[in-house]
């Protein structure tokens, strides 16, 4: 373990004071329930967001991904049987702000299909006990999942992770604030060869080397923990590099055909899904059966809002679970996975997740079970 007043020092030498911005940034206004219209151009995603059509109009886009192996059932999802790995050019630090706790940095580096990653790195005060990998939803931003004045339904998960003794890394999962943008998005880098579902996964997944580079730190115990939209990249994640990571999945668990034909949908035409995932049989494989196959025995924790509208009893929650839990238990690992519903809408908790994932990280076991990955073939 490492200090955070050790881990500042690191910082400096490694990135240097002259990249830096501001610390004003975790200053977020109020949303009143609609965060991404005040935190988008305020903190200037929406404009990042449409610098990718720049990029592309450029010519600088690459079909090229060297990072980790994508077993072949995952690969139509992530057009490469590889993640992008960032690229070895400069880590730009953006700003560093301190919090009641924790500090937070924000970055800008890139990955080698040519696009650019911003995230933050949450460091705790005192001991660092491992690294969280957070993926956030639809309409949230990394900012807000560090900030609970104005908490939307991120729950500021990052700043309970950060004083919980983890470091967290919550990179921006591009889009801005809808469904819309993100297919928009997905179909433009589609055209150019390169797949948003890897992109969104490669930046969550590249935690590892961002802590490495701004603190000089590796070899931390790592878990993963997904909100909402986050749910699948996380999901996703572990099931394309089996690479076996305590895994938290908040607010997804259901039936999509159910979903799909189900008065959420239907009463809400106007709007649209991420089509290029859900009407795509071989991208389909958020939970049930198929995707246990690929994660088992990787540890997991499903917790869920008891008026989560989209992930009810009748959309197939339970039963779902139910699949899942069915082909861990065959497998002998029935104690790798669990589901708690509590007292919420969709929203992240925590409540049980955190210490589980404490237990899961501090176990010996980790270490047995992340060598695990070394007997599936990918």
């Amino acid at each position: 373990m490492i200090s955070r007043r050790a881990l500042s020092g690191l910082l400096m030498t490694l990135v240097g004071p002259a990249s830096i911005a501001g610390d004003n940034a975790l200053r977020l206004g109020r949303c009143q329930g609609s965060c991404a219209n005040v935190d988008l151009p305020t903190l200037g995603y929406d404009a990042f967001c449409r610098s990718f059509f720049d990029i592309a109009a450029s010519g600088k886009l690459k079909a090229v991904a060297t990072g980790a192996v994508v077993r072949h059932e995952m690969r139509s999802l992530f057009r490469h049987d590889r993640l992008y790995r960032p690229s070895a050019g400069e880590m730009r630090l953006l700003w560093r702000a301190g919090a009641d706790g924790f500090a937070v940095t924000k970055v800008e580096f890139g990955l080698e299909c040519g696009l650019p990653v911003r995230g933050c790195l949450g460091m705790p005060d005192g001991e660092v006990k491992g690294l969280i990998l957070l993926g956030h939803g639809m309409a949230a931003t990394p900012e807000r999942c560090f900030a609970d004045s104005d908490p939307d339904y991120m729950n500021a998960i990052g700043k309970q992770l950060c004083r919980d003794g983890y470091a967290v890394w919550c990179p921006y999962i591009v889009q801005i604030g809808n469904q819309e943008s993100q297919n928009n998005i997905a179909a433009m880098l589609a055209c150019h060869g390169i797949s948003a579902h890897n992109v969104s996964c490669a930046s969550l997944d590249a935690g590892e080397i961002v802590c490495r580079r701004l603190t000089g730190v590796s070899g931390l115990n790592v878990g993963v923990y997904g909100v909402s939209w986050g749910a699948f990249l996380a999901l996703h994640l572990e099931a394309a590099t089996g690479r076996m990571r305590p895994t938290v999945v908040s607010g997804y668990m259901r039936d999509e055909t159910k979903f799909l034909m189900s008065p959420v949908i239907s009463g809400n035409l106007g709007i649209e899904l991420a089509s290029y995932i859900h009407f795509d049989s071989g991208r389909a494989r958020y939970a049930g059966k198929n995707l246990a196959r690929l994660i088992c025995p990787c540890p997991l924790f499903v917790e869920i809002g008891s008026r989560d509208a989209a992930n009810a009893i009748e959309h197939g929650r339970d039963a779902k679970f139910a699949e899942m839990r069915a082909v861990y238990l065959a497998a002998g690992h029935p104690d790798l996975i669990d589901m708690t519903v509590f007292d919420g809408v969709h929203e992240a908790s925590g409540t049980r997740a955190r210490p589980w994932l404490q237990q899961r990280l501090a176990s010996p076991a980790y270490q047995i079970t992340s060598r695990l990955k070394n007997a599936i073939a990918l």
